[in-house]
């Protein structure tokens, strides 16, 4: 019953990077990576050829990452303790996708890790967001900072990123990929 609720409450990570296409080869950045939900899903799609870079502030988060990668022998992951809202230490135009998850509704200026991942973002690739959705449930009596879906898109046409995909993402989550 549990994963019952859990399928139609919560999107699951591995649901969005199946959504997305990956393949051999790909290079994947997770700005704010967390626990690293998304790094390992994608790891395994992008195979030894590819590359994941686990972005976060957090020194200790990305230690249990490596910690984690060592353990499932996984030498595609790259760990980079950045600021989001500032510079990532990736080249101009080196990732086919980024994804920034829960992150826009932490940050103080979200225009800043869009502009970011859009410098990251190779001509054909694509920007995953999934972030929280507004509403009544009590789970929301706990989370501060919502950012509105239509406030995202508006700052992605601002920086001429468009929609391409919308995916489902549960009760409480948006989710949808962004490209040139």
């Amino acid at each position: 019953m549990i994963k019952y609720l859990y399928k139609f409450m919560f999107i699951s990570p591995d649901q969005i990077i199946n959504n997305l296409s990956l393949k051999e080869g790909d290079f994947v950045a997770d700005f704010g990576c967390g626990a690293g939900a998304y790094i390992f899903a994608a790891s395994k799609l992008v195979g030894d050829k590819g590359k994941v870079y686990a972005i976060d502030l957090h020194k200790e988060i990305l230690e249990k990452i490596n910690h984690e990668a060592d353990k499932m022998n996984l030498i595609n992951i790259e760990t980079i303790i950045a600021d989001v809202e500032d510079k990532v230490q990736l080249n101009d135009s080196s990732c086919d996708v980024v994804i920034l998850s829960n992150l826009l509704s932490l940050v103080s200026n979200i225009e800043n890790p869009i502009k970011e991942a859009k410098r990251v973002l190779k001509p054909s690739g694509i920007i995953v967001i999934v972030d929280w959705k507004n509403g009544e449930h009590n789970i929301f009596q706990k989370r501060h900072g919502f950012v509105e879906e239509e406030k995202i898109v508006a700052i992605l046409a601002k920086n001429d990123l468009y929609v391409k995909k919308h995916f489902p993402a549960g009760d409480y989550h948006y989710a949808f990929s962004a490209g040139k």
